[in-house]
């Protein structure tokens, strides 16, 4: 069998799993985006307050499984909506 023109399945996870380094601008436009502030943000990451407040003030950066849940975040806002159980925008609570 030639694999030559096929990528096996770790390539293409590889190619996809490219994480955002989420520096402090990046990471207050992701909390507008999901309309959070910093204690929010921290329950929705499961972290404290203070480490969103470093991460917002370039202070520490996000370690990889922290960037990695706000690149979910950031691409399917809906999945906050399942954590929290709240409505997403546009939708409606019957």
């Amino acid at each position: 069998r030639s694999m030559s023109n096929k990528k096996t399945a770790i390539q293409v996870i590889a190619g996809a799993a490219r994480c955002p380094d989420y520096n402090p601008s990046m990471i207050r436009a992701l909390m507008k985006k999901l309309e959070t502030n910093e204690k929010a943000f921290a329950l929705l990451m499961n972290v404290s307050p203070t480490t969103v407040r470093l991460w917002v003030t370039g202070a520490v950066r996000p370690c990889g499984v922290a960037r990695r849940l706000m690149q979910i975040y950031e691409s399917a806002p809906e999945v906050v909506s399942k954590i929290t159980g709240q409505p997403a925008d546009g939708e409606r609570r019957i």
